[in-house]
């Protein structure tokens, strides 16, 4: 019998917590493949709700894959949500690289709950009214199907200095950015201009596993800083910089992944004050920047920067949609001319078409009403995220407090071996990131990621649930116990 509550109190509409809730009953077993599921109308009647919710929510579980639906027998938990259907590898191999494989072919697996990747909902997405802008230019000019300008649209560019602006970078002009396809690859164009092969890159403790990846397939030797609640300790940021002599200093200060933390003020400003004196250059990733839940972000450190001494990044996969793939680099003189000639030698250019149709949607006025929008809908993901460990988890676990972004940082005494409390996760259909992916690996230690973002309030709960049972009972029968 198919176990179901819905709360006429919640935000959220009731068809989608049906449908939240069949797919919590399905990723944690109790609604093996091929189960059939009430039919319309007994579900209706055993919820008091109407035929048509219902309808809307088996629709729902019908998009995703999560249920099939035939004429005359009624509708089946769909065969394919079995865990089983991962690829062998998955799960086997945490470096760096594999733990981004992972997550992408998690992603594409149906009946996987995953706080894995730190991704926005697609529910979220603000696609209607980015069609509009599509439509709007469809026979403006031919030339947005051919080749574009290698530095990006230049009506892009116009509209995303005015976003700066109003984030408090007024001294950027169009000719100052650089339109790339994604955050990423702006941070392994900078990397790669700032650093050869077997030079050092200082990065934090832990850092976002993407850098950690170019890091390794540009040959560099990253040299690395714990991070505290507020960011690094200084003396021994200072002690790198003048003993170690990096060229680099890659950061994420605002709602960093994957901790969730942000610097303080005075640590943003004594940070560009080190990099001046040593010479330093800071790479300053921005990219879940606007995604504020408690305050106004900080600013970013770029905007304190008056010696070139910061190459700011951001993008829109985070805030908009990452199909889209733009992001761009605010360049200082210095490396503009290398930074173009790279970029020309990695792919000539970005897609002129996708660039219009994202310019027409900020000139639009489509991008503040829709950060407004998404705000308190994370806010309520990342507080119910805080509650379901403040009540589920036992006492000897901890946890980041983010006031942004969509990720948070777990700690424990290590209990398990490493590898096999995510693999024990995703054998009971959910995932999470491990900390041996951020090559951290302590005998005393288990650390983990969860992202917030892609999980509604009642799949973020379930996730927790079955997560905390699942180190309750290692912490009951593992001979992985904190070394003394």
């Amino acid at each position: 019998m198919i176990s179901l509550q819905i709360n006429r109190g919640s935000n959220l509409a009731l068809y989608r917590q049906i449908s939240e809730h069949v797919k919590t009953e399905i990723s944690n077993g109790r609604l093996p493949a091929n189960t059939q599921l009430p039919t319309v109308r007994a579900l209706a009647k055993m919820l008091g709700v109407t035929r048509l919710t219902v309808q809307n929510a088996y629709s729902e579980l019908r998009a995703d894959g999560w249920v099939e639906a035939t004429v005359g027998r009624g509708t089946f938990v769909s065969p394919s949500v079995q865990p089983y259907r991962l690829e062998p590898t998955v799960g086997q191999y945490l470096t760096p690289d594999n733990a981004i494989n992972d997550m992408m072919q998690i992603n594409q697996v149906v009946g996987v709950r995953s706080m894995a990747m730190a991704r926005p909902d697609t529910t979220l997405f603000p696609v209607e009214p980015f069609w509009r802008s599509m439509e709007k230019i469809r026979f403006l000019d031919k030339d947005l199907f051919g080749y574009g300008s290698v530095q990006g649209d230049i009506q892009l560019r116009f509209e995303i200095v005015r976003l700066l602006e109003d984030w408090g970078l007024t001294a950027v002009s169009p000719d100052d950015l650089l339109i790339t396809s994604g955050v990423m690859q702006g941070i392994a164009l900078v990397i790669q201009v700032l650093a050869k092969s077997g030079e050092k890159i200082v990065i934090d403790e832990p850092s976002y596993i993407g850098v950690l990846s170019i890091i390794k397939a540009q040959g560099l030797n990253p040299i690395k800083i714990q991070i505290g609640h507020d960011g690094p300790n200084l003396d021994h940021l200072e002690t790198i910089f003048k003993q170690e002599k990096p060229k680099i200093y890659y950061t994420i200060p605002n709602f960093h992944n994957p901790t969730g933390i942000s610097f303080s003020l005075e640590k943003r400003k004594a940070i560009l004050e080190l990099a001046n004196r040593y010479e330093v250059m800071i790479v300053e990733d921005d990219i879940y920047g606007r995604l504020a839940y408690d305050e106004e972000p900080l600013p970013s450190i770029k905007q304190f920067d008056t010696q070139s001494r910061v190459i700011y990044l951001n993008g829109f996969s985070k805030m908009l949609m990452p199909g889209i793939r733009v992001g761009f680099i605010v360049m200082v003189p210095t490396l503009k001319a290398d930074l173009l000639a790279l970029r020309r030698a990695f792919d000539l250019c970005g897609p002129p078409f996708l660039q219009r149709a994202l310019a027409e949607f900020l000139r639009e006025n489509g991008f503040k009403p829709h950060i407004r929008k998404i705000r308190p809908i994370y806010k309520e993901r990342r507080d119910t995220l805080l509650q379901a460990l403040q009540a589920e988890m036992p006492p000897s676990v901890r946890w980041t407090i983010p006031k942004g972004g969509f990720c948070n940082w777990v700690s424990m005494p290590r209990q398990f071996a490493p590898g096999e409390l995510y693999r024990l996760a995703l054998q009971r259909g959910f995932a999470f990131t491990p900390g041996e992916a951020y090559d951290i690996n302590r005998p005393q230690e288990e650390h983990f990621r969860l992202c917030f973002g892609g999980l509604t309030s009642i799949g973020i709960q379930a996730t927790i649930k079955q997560l905390a049972q699942l180190i309750r009972s290692g912490s009951q029968s593992s001979s992985w116990l904190p070394i003394v």
